[in-house]
């Protein structure tokens, strides 16, 4: 977001890559940075990024499967900045939490929710410049979903009310739920000294026909967000108007006669006026439409 030339992705292999759309270096389709296959990064597939801080000051943080979140710094990806291993709450008989997913509100850079492989959304935390302690908050769980969290996404939040604690949710489990996420100063006096996980459930439930891989609020319409799934669908709801049924809905035909990569599994709108929508899916196609009022 901070310079337009650069393509932050993650490699099936667990590395962070660099591209650079002025590099002249073969074609400009190779890297110009990329982290180290061992040396204290991911070890499994890196499924979620997110650019965190100020254009002066900003990390990318990176969550694999692998139970681990990195923060990286541009000048330096051959060892990361901070190391978060994730481990799952007791009394959970494995350790590790496998991360599909990871979501910073937009308001603090140093909360963050991992969606993982089970389907449950657990509340962390990185290190401070104090020193504290960082990793998984054991005392909250937002358990709803029975299937792999595919999306997380907290609510722009902008205008005369904040809604910043709203954060969307989509999952192999059909459905696309609506959650209030407590700040990490509530969670710490409503919860200290209880030996389990609080369980915290959605405040609002929406099943789908078919899979649904990602779902995205509009950045300046409070109540509307859009969802892809599995079928081919782009939908876009407005909670304001309907809970029951989306106010707009279109299939995206590139498929050529395969069903198979009719899917589709990412959506975004354009970050200004919300007019445009793009999705993209299994086809190798990007499809942008017009959204009218």
């Amino acid at each position: 977001p901070y310079h337009p030339n650069l393509v932050v992705g993650g490699s099936y292999s667990g590395q962070v890559l660099v591209w650079d759309t002025r590099s002249s270096r073969a074609g400009g389709g190779s890297p110009v940075q990329k982290t180290p296959l061992s040396g204290g990064g991911h070890a499994h597939p890196v499924y979620s990024i997110s650019i965190v801080g100020t254009q002066n000051a900003h990390n990318i943080m990176t969550a694999s499967t692998d139970g681990v979140v990195c923060g990286w710094t541009m000048d330096m990806l051959s060892y990361p900045q901070d190391r978060v291993e994730l481990i799952t709450p007791p009394p959970s008989k494995t350790e590790d939490l496998a991360p599909t997913t990871m979501s910073f509100p937009h308001t603090d850079p140093t909360f963050f929710i991992v969606g993982t492989e089970e389907g449950v959304i657990y509340p962390c935390h990185r290190y401070d410049r104090a020193g504290a302690k960082s990793g998984t908050d054991h005392r909250l769980a937002y358990k709803g979903h029975t299937a792999s969290i595919m999306s997380t996404a907290f609510h722009p939040g902008r205008g005369p009310v904040d809604l910043g604690d709203l954060m969307l949710s989509s999952s192999l489990d059909w459905s696309v739920k609506l959650w209030r996420v407590r700040p990490p100063a509530t969670t710490a006096s409503a919860t200290s000294g209880l030996a389990q996980s609080q369980v915290v459930s959605p405040i609002l439930d929406i099943t789908r026909d078919d899979v649904v891989y990602d779902a995205r609020w509009h950045p300046t319409r409070p109540g509307v967000f859009s969802l892809v799934d599995g079928a081919g669908n782009v939908e876009v709801w407005d909670l304001a108007s309907d809970t029951e049924v989306p106010v707009a809905r279109e299939v995206v035909d590139n498929t050529h006669g395969n069903i198979m990569s009719r899917s589709l599994n990412k959506v975004a709108w354009d970050e200004r006026e919300g007019r445009r929508l793009a999705t993209g899916g299994l086809n190798g196609v990007v499809t942008v439409f017009e959204v009218g009022k």
